[in-house]
């Protein structure tokens, strides 16, 4: 278990709590962005992912992922915006999802089967941006394919 700074406590203080994961914590800061802290080494690992692909993704990926913010330079955090609409997990969303994951595929990443399996998908991972747009917003166990 990873141990919170004074200032990742202050960070959080009073702020609520939306859920956790196997590796990381997420708090809802109130201004339209959410917090991941790692709980562990693997929490890390995640979050590193979560930084790297969005940075080095292009427009065309990019766009399919949470908005970073903010990060802590050994990833122990990131700060992401919040995307509140559900994934309605229908035949229409779910022929939108696997033409994503095709885009991610064709650019050497390889989603989670949480994602990838887009036959039946991982609702939690999944949101809508205002325009009706699928939103990955936990893509940190993604990887890149090492052809």
């Amino acid at each position: 278990m990873i141990q919170m700074d004074e200032y990742m406590k202050r960070k959080i203080k009073g702020k609520k709590y939306i859920g956790a994961g196997g590796t990381r914590v997420v708090y809802d800061l109130g201004n339209g962005y959410v917090l991941k802290i790692a709980k562990s080494k693997k929490g890390i690992i995640c979050n590193q992912m979560e930084v790297n692909l969005y940075k080095s993704s292009l427009k065309p990926i990019k766009k399919y992922l949470a908005q970073i913010i903010d990060y802590d330079a050994a990833y122990r955090w990131v700060t992401m915006k919040k995307y509140d609409r559900k994934f309605p997990n229908s035949p229409i969303y779910r022929r939108e999802l696997k033409k994503i994951v095709k885009k991610f595929l064709g650019n050497g990443i390889i989603p989670s089967n949480g994602v990838g399996q887009y036959h039946n998908p991982h609702t939690p991972n999944l949101r809508l941006k205002r325009n009706n747009q699928v939103v990955v917003i936990d893509y940190g166990g993604f990887k890149y394919d090492h052809k």
